[in-house]
């Protein structure tokens, strides 16, 4: 129980309605009510279900993180994922080199940070999930906002485990391979694997020459390099054009490190049907696989953050063990100084190019991890007091220092690739990485493909391969054990699976995903991951962010002020104009012209050109587009159910004056009431809502509750007033009830500001 503190000049106890939760009105108000003379004014019931409330807080049976340590590694390790290693460097390739850093940096401070700031605020004040902040928010018509949120991480979380389960297939071939053929499992020397003829352009004179080509090795001579032709991009194949003058040459290499990894990760990894209407059936192995990632996943959070946060302590810091071996590796190879020149030179003309900034803001959203819900709930799991701005600033800039040091890594690695494949294919220029694009190195391509091509080339390499996948493995892991975390708190908060042991309903949880997921880990699967990739984040999170700025600052005129003042009392740090400015003006009006441009493409998998595999990359079907605008909308929709649904009468109950409902309200400004309507109530009659709340809570029995209020009545130095006869020692009722006002009528301003004209018309005498 809080120090009883005396009330404030001028209180008054106010008037309370009745809710269902505490019908004889005991409810949390602004007045500072927790003093011994209004304690000593309670009857029994009245104090047993004070104490019974403050049972029932989230400081006394919400469960915290054991040390400040503890949530900033699970933020940093939620924020550091896969994105950082394998989405990053391909932006950065892709859409500028270098100068991609300026957009990146721009989106972090314009959105990014204040919108990490934002949510860590809302959490950590509120010590509620994305849901639940709004009732206390005394807006609960916008906790669809947090269904929205909620239902696009739970879809991130069942494409993501995908990805989990791939690293532990390759993880689990490159054991088995250590300890029986003694060759990495994706090497063009593996036993029983041949190299496929490779297709050439030569000049006619010299195509019939025996010195153009080794017959021993396969390969091409150097010193005719200038006799073959090559595409604009990439290398020839059996469908090109071959230019006129020049004949294509057939020839078997005995090295092909490229089409060794394309083809264990397409025919062996995936097993790769020929599009998204062909399943195909299970892939044995990665259905084993996919398997043990969800275990992996409930060993984490079986017991919520009192597991997860021990488990980040390995989590979220091996993979910097592995990026530092990786770098004193990378930046030793040769030809790693075009890598890193290619990484660094800027190319300032795609700056003009707003996809260039879009991409940019996208890569902040993946990467922070804004708009999902998953920091607000692990926010609310730690110190009231915390300075959550200064830990928003630390982990923004760890996260996005990993992705440029994450550069430095991939780059290097990348020449050294480029090098190794020159001396193999005529086409593919050593210093310029552009060349490495036929091999693919977006995402997968650069996960398990161009990396696992380059560990193969490189001495020790099975150290290398098991030292990346589970640096793969820790990075992805963390990501994806929060998403379900922040989904458990969700519900938890929501009051579905409350009754439920956590273990049990972390279970209930995964292994509702598990079989939904099911369809990735089929041979058409790879399809379906690509679907809900594209279109399920499309919308949502521009939208949530969106939402909670305007929310907070827009919806009702005190909230913000409440806030504000809030988070001054508990963490001495004042939220200024610039944050005052950036959510209620810049942040709104750049996600709201984010949320239009992410409309404005309708086939964004390209499915009317997509080709069946092997042919192409894969069949998609017409009805894959509507599918996924679907999967894209399902969050809308899911806000917009809320939004229509009617308010259940105890969150109507929880909108105070102002607007805000602090989680400390109920336990340090609790009001006097009137007392109870039936004279022969007891203990042992108590209504079910509150017996729910006290018994399934495990509050103190009532004889202990006496004997904590009298104890706190006696020891407070105030004396216990004396009551004159028949006169009431209850608190004063206001003489004058309080004028309604604008903000509490109607959420809109200016019908509020109308209707409170005409109210207060209506209450003029004569009127």
């Amino acid at each position: 129980s809080a120090k009883l503190k005396p009330p404030i000049p001028g209180w008054e106890c106010p008037r309370l309605a009745r809710t269902s939760a505490y019908p004889w009105g005991i409810k949390a108000s602004r007045a500072r009510c927790r003093h011994t003379r209004c304690l000593a004014a309670l009857s029994d019931e009245q104090k047993y279900r004070l104490v019974a409330m403050e049972g029932t807080q989230e400081e006394e049976g919400r469960l915290q993180y054991g040390s400040k340590l503890e949530l900033m590694l699970t933020l940093v390790g939620y924020a550091v994922g896969l994105g950082n290693i394998w989405r990053f460097p391909y932006l950065t390739y892709s859409y500028g080199g270098g100068a991609f850093l300026i957009p990146y940096l721009v989106a972090l401070l314009a959105l990014g940070l204040p919108l990490f700031v934002l949510e860590l605020g809302l959490g950590q004040m509120l010590r509620q999930g994305t849901m639940g902040i709004w009732a206390k928010l005394g807006v609960p018509r916008l906790r669809g906002v947090g269904a929205a949120a909620t239902i696009t991480t739970f879809l991130v979380s069942l494409y993501y485990n995908v990805i989990l389960a791939w690293t532990i297939y390759y993880l689990g071939r490159t054991l088995g391979a250590l300890f029986s053929e003694g060759t990495l499992p994706w090497d063009d020397q593996m036993r029983g694997f041949q190299c496929p003829p490779s297709f050439l352009a030569a000049r006619e004179e010299v195509a019939n020459s025996p010195y153009i080509i080794n017959q021993a090795t396969g390969l091409y001579n150097k010193s005719h390099i200038q006799d073959f032709w090559c595409p604009e991009t990439g290398v020839p194949s059996v469908s090109s054009e071959i230019a006129a003058g020049y004949v294509r040459a057939t020839a078997t290499p005995l090295s092909c490190p490229a089409v060794a990894a394309v083809e264990f990760w397409e025919k062996q990894a995936l097993q790769q049907s020929s599009g998204m209407d062909d399943l195909g059936g299970f892939n044995g192995g990665l259905l084993l696989a996919y398997t043990v990632a969800w275990i992996l996943v409930y060993i984490c959070i079986f017991k919520g953050i009192a597991s997860s946060g021990k488990v980040v302590y390995v989590t979220a810091t091996l993979p910097y063990v592995a990026l530092i071996a990786f770098f004193v590796r990378a930046i030793t190879l040769p030809n790693a100084v075009s890598g890193i020149k290619f990484y660094l030179e800027p190319d300032f003309s795609l700056l003009l190019d707003g996809t260039v900034w879009m991409r940019a803001v996208t890569q902040i959203f993946y990467s922070l991890g804004v708009g999902f819900g998953s920091l607000i709930a692990f926010a609310s799991y730690g110190s009231k007091n915390s300075d959550f701005v200064c830990d928003a600033v630390k982990v923004s800039l760890i996260n996005c220092g990993t992705s440029v040091f994450a550069g430095f890594v991939v780059f290097p690695i990348l020449g050294y690739l480029a090098l190794e494949l020159s001396e193999i294919n005529p086409c593919i220029n050593a210093d310029d990485l552009g060349d490495l694009a036929s091999i693919g190195l977006s995402g997968t391509g650069l996960a398990f493909i161009a990396f696992p091509i380059a560990i193969s080339q490189m001495p020790g390499g099975f150290a290398w391969a098991i030292l990346f996948f589970v640096m793969l493995l820790c990075l992805g892991i963390d990501s994806e054990f929060a998403m379900v975390e922040s989904v458990m708190t969700v519900l938890y908060d929501a009051g579905w699976g409350s009754k439920m042991p956590r273990p049990m309903f972390a279970a209930l949880i995964c292994v509702v995903s598990y079989i939904i997921g099911l369809i990735f880990v089929t041979r058409g699967g790879i399809y379906w991951f690509q679907l809900f990739d594209y279109y399920t984040c499309v919308v949502s999170m521009f939208f949530v962010t969106a939402i909670e700025c305007c929310g907070l600052m827009w919806y009702r005129r005190g909230t913000w002020v409440s806030f504000r003042e809030r988070v001054k009392e508990n963490t001495g740090r004042g939220l200024g104009c610039c944050f005052m400015l950036s959510w209620r003006l810049v942040c709104p009006l750049l996600l709201a012209i984010l949320t239009v441009l992410s409309l404005t493409t309708w086939d964004l998998m390209d499915a009317a050109n997509s080709v069946p595999y092997p042919e192409g990359t894969g069949y998609l079907p017409g009805w894959s587009v509507w599918l996924g605008w679907l999967l894209g909308m399902l969050p809308i929709l899911g806000f917009v159910f809320f939004l229509v649904l009617k308010v259940p009468q105890e969150s109507k109950d929880l909108e105070t004056s102002d607007g805000f409902e602090a989680e400390d309200e109920r336990r340090d400004f609790v009001s006097c009431s009137q007392p109870p309507p039936a004279d022969n109530w007891s203990k042992d009659a108590m209504s079910p809502p509150l017996d729910a709340v006290v018994l399934g809570k495990g509050a103190l029995s009532p004889a202990d509750i006496d004997l904590k209020i009298d104890r706190e009545v006696q020891t407070d130095l105030p004396p216990k007033p004396t009551a004159a006869k028949g006169a009431s020692t209850r608190c004063p009722s206001r003489e004058k009830a309080q004028q309604p006002k604008v903000e509490d009528i109607d959420a809109v301003p200016i019908f509020g500001w109308l209707c409170g004209i005409f109210t207060k018309r209506l209450n003029t005498p004569g009127a």
